[in-house]
């Protein structure tokens, strides 16, 4: 597949990853009326178990980054490893969601106008790291890795905040898990940022 005719194909998908991290993920703007059926705490929690779900459906499409110009093989490393973990925690709070009749991954986490305008930012992005934008292949790097971390460290304290609401030990115990999982992505991420891209080390190490 060529650049050009992948950015005609990709891009909408592109852009909905991209998204997320020029936003650092998703805040729920949602008013705190209970879902019928549910209590004001399961309301809540299910708003924040929606939440993770988009944005791990999200996480799932940045590894569409790899398509837009030629990457180093660690950044690609990087990528995948954080994209693959989308994925799998996208299926995993689809199971949970059969299991649990509680929980919920079917809300509406935004408004539709800040869903727009995190598409339109995320579009913007998408077209400024086009195959023939002009930016070298580090500042590309070196950008998608900072909106990367950011996105991971917005999911990680999420997860906290969750795994510190919620009352059933065995989803409190996933939360945890997966606080820790994006704590080790954001991790990885920094390392790269700080050893390829930074003077500085900003981990402090």
């Amino acid at each position: 597949m060529t650049p050009l005719r992948l950015r005609a194909t990709r891009v909408p998908a592109l852009c909905l990853a991209l998204a997320l991290l020029a936003t650092g993920c998703s805040r729920s703007d949602a008013s705190r009326e209970a879902e019928p059926g549910l209590s004001a705490q399961r309301t809540m929690l299910a708003e924040g178990y929606s939440l993770l779900y988009t944005d791990a459906s999200h996480i799932g499409l940045i590894n569409l980054v790899l398509y837009v110009k030629l990457e180093s093989q660690e950044f690609n490393d990087v990528i995948t490893e954080i994209s693959t973990y989308g994925d799998e925690l996208k299926q995993d709070l689809e199971r949970i969601a059969r299991d649990y009749p509680g929980v919920r991954i079917d809300l509406k986490p935004l408004p539709e106008m800040e869903e727009r305008k995190r598409f339109a930012v995320g579009k913007d992005r998408a077209i400024r790291f086009a195959p023939f934008s002009g930016h070298s292949r580090l500042e590309y790097e070196r950008t998608m890795l900072i909106s990367m971390a950011n996105a991971l460290n917005h999911e990680s304290h999420l997860c906290r905040v969750m795994a510190a609401e919620e009352p059933d030990p065995g989803l409190k115990k996933f939360l945890l898990a997966s606080e820790k999982r994006y704590d080790a992505l954001y991790e990885r991420a920094m390392n790269l940022l700080n050893r390829e891209h930074f003077k500085t080390n900003t981990n402090g190490e």
